[in-house]
């Protein structure tokens, strides 16, 4: 498959494409799936590409998570790892959480690269449009989150989806600010977290310059050990 003459390489993502190939072998599938999508284990990739909608924005952005990949950054599946070997955070955070969270810091990695290589900010997601955490979003977590001083696991779980996918978004919507707020009103120790969490992960470089840097697996055991102290005496339902 011709990927240039089929309109999926050009100037801006040509020279990312072979460095990738340097350490992985990514293979291009044509697919029925309404998405793009990729699959990676080890050095090896597939991106599967939209037979019907051939679009190199959408492919770029699949060769950036393989991107973070050949970084050999895992915070996702390092937090999934950690969150899953414990009976209460394993109740917050859901398999479908895991996925969201780990794809949306790969995002916040992501976006700057894919700007820089000249890509427009408006087709780096397909809900590009789309208000993540909407006014009715926010009640239902306020309404859901505690009742009668015990939590609901599956409202902080929707509250954690919520914050990454506000701090993640290509759109910063307007009523993001309000949203923030109104989460940190819900339970400011949870948001403070969360908050902690992304500070680092925005500054952390992505190249490690020394074997002293702080890494993802620091970052995440600390968000790890942070959660674990957020759920001390409290009582989920």
């Amino acid at each position: 498959m011709n990927l240039e003459k089929i309109g999926l390489i050009d100037s801006r993502n040509r020279k990312l494409w072979e460095k990738l190939n340097e350490t992985h072998s990514i293979s291009v599938q044509l697919s029925d799936y309404p998405n793009y999508a990729c699959y990676s284990e080890n050095d090896e990739s597939i991106i599967y590409v939209t037979e019907n909608n051939i679009d190199i924005n959408s492919f770029t952005h699949e060769l950036l998570h393989v991107f973070i990949r050949q970084k050999e950054i895992f915070i996702g599946s390092s937090i999934g790892l950690l969150v899953n070997g414990n009976e209460t955070l394993s109740k917050i955070f859901s398999k479908d959480l895991i996925e969201h969270f780990g794809n949306c810091l790969d995002h916040i990695k992501m976006l700057p690269i894919y700007l820089e290589l000249g890509f427009d900010k408006k087709k780096f997601i397909i809900d590009y449009e789309v208000n993540k955490c909407s006014k009715s979003e926010v009640l239902a977590i306020k309404n859901g989150f505690k009742i009668r001083g015990t939590y609901y696991p599956e409202f902080v779980d929707y509250y954690i989806g919520k914050f990454i996918a506000i701090k993640s978004d290509p759109k910063q919507h307007i009523n993001y600010p309000k949203s923030l707020k109104e989460l940190k009103a819900i339970d400011s120790n949870l948001f403070n977290i969360l908050e902690v969490l992304i500070n680092e992960w925005v500054q952390m470089p992505i190249e490690k310059i020394n074997i002293w840097d702080d890494d993802y697996h620091s970052i995440s055991y600390k968000f790890y050990e942070n959660l674990l102290n957020w759920t001390k005496s409290k009582t989920f339902r």
